[in-house]
Formats: structure tokens, C-alpha cells, sequence
């Protein structure tokens, strides 16, 4: 109890305090956006991977990051069980990597600023036509080299544990420019919290990236059937079968 209400206070804090830096580096940004940009990624990247993964206890087994193509934006495709998924991945991923998150984060205070500050992609998944324009974005994102994108095709949290139905339309991005999709699988992050929301418990936390995937390779069969696809080389990693 007491490791969670202190880190909820330090989450806090930090939002509130940053909100001068984030005026400065807004007008800092339109003299140079990419190093204002590079300068709150670093800020974020020592909050989650330094402060955050500290406080909630996370003991960080990472595999695969060999697999992750260099000078190449790919669509990155994990399951999601915790909220912990994005804090703690996001430390690991080569920069720039934008996440889609659903349209629910905009709407909280401090943090839904600093989530659009880092580029964040909020999908409202209850207007098609705007998921639709979402997307869209997260393929020129990519076609044009500025990001790499995380989405999570599950939709929204596992309630379980266990993996869901993965959405078709969450693999769009690589079936129009053709980029590379790199498996994520988490395992261990339910355990820090979801499994018992009044307190934080230490644990290990398994990240790995599996082996890139190319639509073009798939044979008709699987890109017809690509969510379940992917989905099936999730499962076998978290299930620690290789990648």
C-alpha cells in the first residue's frame, strides 16, 4: 500500500512540476522541435526507466532487441494485460516510437498533455471514422520515416491475463507501407498491480520482441488471417518457446 501511494504522489508531482518545462520546450520547439522533442523523450525515458520501474519494483528480463531492424520504422504489435505494458516497454524501444492509446487518456489532466507532448495517437474507438483517420496517420508516420508505432490490437486491456480476440485493423499500417511487424510479448506486469489494485508488488517482468514479420512474405492464407497470426507467435513467446 504504502509503495503505491507513494508512487501515484511522485506520478502526480512530476506531472504538475513539468508543466513549466513543457511552455518552455513548446516555445524552445519552434526554433528546433526535433531537439526539443529529443530532450522530453529523455526526460520520460529517466521517469519510467529510472523512477517509476524503481519504485514499482520491476525486475527487467529483456530479450530480443537484436531482432528490432535499425534505421527502419516498424509497427511494433504487443499483447496488453497492465498499464505497466507502455511504461515499461517504452524504455527499451529505439526513438521515435509513438503509441496508440485510446481516446480516454486525452481527457486526463497533466497526463494527457504530456502523452500528445510525446506524440501519442488517441483512437476513439467509439467513431469509426475517426479510428479511421487515426490509422491513417500512424501509416504516414511510418511511410515517411518520422516514427516507428506501438499498437496494442486487443483493443484494451485484458481483463484476464489472457489474449484476446486481435483486430484486423490494427495491422493496416504494415499491410500499406510494407514495414516490418516486430511481436511484442509482456508477461509479469498483471502481477505488479492489476492482481491486487491496493498495492504495488515487486516482480519479474519478461519484454521480448520477436522476429520481424513482413506481409509481403505471408502466404495468402495468413495475410487474409494476419491478426491470428501474429497473435499465435505472441502466444508461443510468452509461453517462452523462442521467438
Amino acid at each position: 500500500m504504502i509503495r503505491a501511494i507513494i508512487t501515484i504522489i511522485i506520478v502526480v508531482v512530476f506531472l504538475i512540476v513539468t508543466l513549466p518545462y513543457l511552455g518552455i520546450e513548446f516555445l524552445l520547439g519552434k526554433i528546433n522541435p526535433e531537439a526539443s522533442h529529443r530532450r522530453q523523450i529523455a526526460l520520460v525515458r529517466f521517469m519510467l526507466g529510472k523512477v517509476l520501474t524503481g519504485l514499482c519494483g520491476a525486475r527487467m528480463h529483456v530479450e530480443g532487441l537484436e531482432n528490432i531492424p535499425k534505421n527502419q520504422m516498424c509497427l511494433f504489435v504487443g499483447n496488453h494485460a497492465s498499464y505497466f505494458d507502455i511504461i515499461l516497454s517504452y524504455v527499451y524501444l529505439p526513438q521515435p516510437v509513438i503509441y496508440i492509446v485510446k481516446q480516454e487518456f486525452k481527457k486526463i489532466p497533466f497526463l494527457g498533455l504530456w502523452m500528445g507532448r510525446m506524440g501519442s495517437l488517441f483512437l476513439d474507438r467509439e467513431d469509426p471514422r475517426k479510428a479511421i483517420e487515426t490509422i491513417k496517420e500512424s501509416c504516414d508516420l511510418i511511410s515517411e520515416g518520422k516514427a516507428s508505432v506501438f499498437i496494442y490490437p486487443e483493443g484494451t486491456r485484458s481483463k484476464d491475463g489472457a489474449l484476446h480476440e486481435f483486430h484486423a485493423g490494427s495491422f493496416k499500417a504494415a499491410q500499406r507501407t510494407g514495414c516490418p511487424i516486430i511481436p511484442v510479448a509482456m508477461k509479469g506486469t498483471r502481477d505488479i498491480w492489476e492482481n491486487h489494485p491496493k498495492k504495488l508488488v515487486p516482480g519479474d517482468v519478461y519484454l521480448t520482441f520477436g522476429k520481424p514479420i513482413l506481409v509481403a512474405d505471408l502466404e495468402n492464407e495468413q495475410k487474409k488471417h494476419i491478426g491470428e497470426y501474429v497473435k499465435a507467435d505472441i502466444e508461443k513467446m510468452m509461453r517462452g518457446e523462442g521467438e
